[in-house]
C-alpha cells in the first residue's frame, strides 16, 4: 500500500522521478522542500519504500509540519538505501 501511494504523490501530481539526483542540492529547510524518498535498490518508483515529510530543523516545533519525521541524519539505513529530499523548481 505505501508503494502505491507513494507512486501516486510522485508521479499523480505530476512530478515524476528526475533522472538526475535531485537531492545533492535540496534540504529540509530550503524554501522550496516538498517530501522527502526512501529508495531501496535503485532510484525508480519500484524501489519507493517510502515518502514523508522530515521536520525542518530551522523551526521551532510548533512551526512544524503536524506528524513529520525529525533525526532522518540518524537513521539506520540498510546499505542499499538512501533518503533523497525533493524540493519543488521555482517558477
Amino acid at each position: 500500500m505505501k508503494k502505491v501511494l507513494a507512486f501516486a504523490l510522485l508521479v499523480g501530481c505530476g512530478d515524476g522521478l528526475p533522472d538526475k539526483d535531485f537531492g545533492y542540492e535540496c534540504r529540509s529547510h530550503d524554501p522550496t522542500y516538498s517530501h522527502t524518498v526512501l529508495f531501496c535498490g535503485g532510484r525508480s518508483a519500484e524501489n519507493v519504500e517510502d515518502v514523508f515529510i522530515t521536520c525542518n530543523v530551522r523551526k521551532t516545533r510548533h512551526e512544524q509540519f503536524e506528524g513529520c519525521i525529525g533525526d532522518v541524519d540518524l537513521m539506520d539505513l540498510e546499505p542499499d538505501c538512501e533518503l533523497q529530499h525533493v524540493c519543488l523548481e521555482e517558477k
